[in-house]
């Protein structure tokens, strides 16, 4: 899942599908995002409505948007999920832009992580004669760069993702 994708979980105050669509829930015997085991709605209210194709799902989708660190209230009426969003206090607020931080600190290590497996194999080719040293280093360089340009996108979305939840 992509950094972008997983901050759009994080709402600003307003409901939308977008909130829940991905969000992973623990059935059949396997993690299933949510928008394959619903059809998901707004109500005139401005909350969400969960309605299972299947309803011995029901349960599991209302304990994994309980565990959901999105603030929902959850009513449950034997059918369909009705959720209701409350109205975002300046503490909430903060909390989701802290959760938003960590997403990109998550992002930032997955990228890190395949900078030093891309690193070690390089180097192992080196070590075999398939890489000359220099070749080595241009490669170094130009990964780092990459990194850093990726690095940067993540610190945006992250920022702009902020902005959004302290001002809406």
């Amino acid at each position: 899942m992509s950094l972008t994708e997983d901050l759009r979980s994080l709402r600003p105050g307003r409901a939308s599908a977008e909130l829940v669509t991905s969000l992973p829930v623990a059935c059949y015997g396997s993690t299933t995002p949510l928008q394959q085991l619903a059809s998901i709605t707004n109500d005139e209210k401005g909350g969400l409505i969960i309605a299972p194709w299947d309803k011995s799902v029901t349960g599991a989708i209302e304990s994994a948007i309980r565990d959901s660190q999105l603030g929902f209230s959850v009513i449950n009426n034997g059918h369909q999920l009705i959720l209701a969003l409350p109205p975002l206090t300046m503490e909430r607020r903060d909390e989701l832009a802290k959760l938003a931080k960590q997403k990109g600190e998550a992002a930032r290590v997955q990228v890190r992580q395949i900078r030093a497996e891309a690193h070690q194999q390089a180097t192992k080719q080196k070590s075999t004669g398939e890489l000359r040293e220099d070749d080595l280093t241009r490669l170094t360089k130009e990964l780092n760069e990459l990194i850093d340009k990726f690095n940067e996108q993540i610190k945006d979305i992250v920022t702009e993702k902020e902005k959004e939840l302290l001002t809406s």
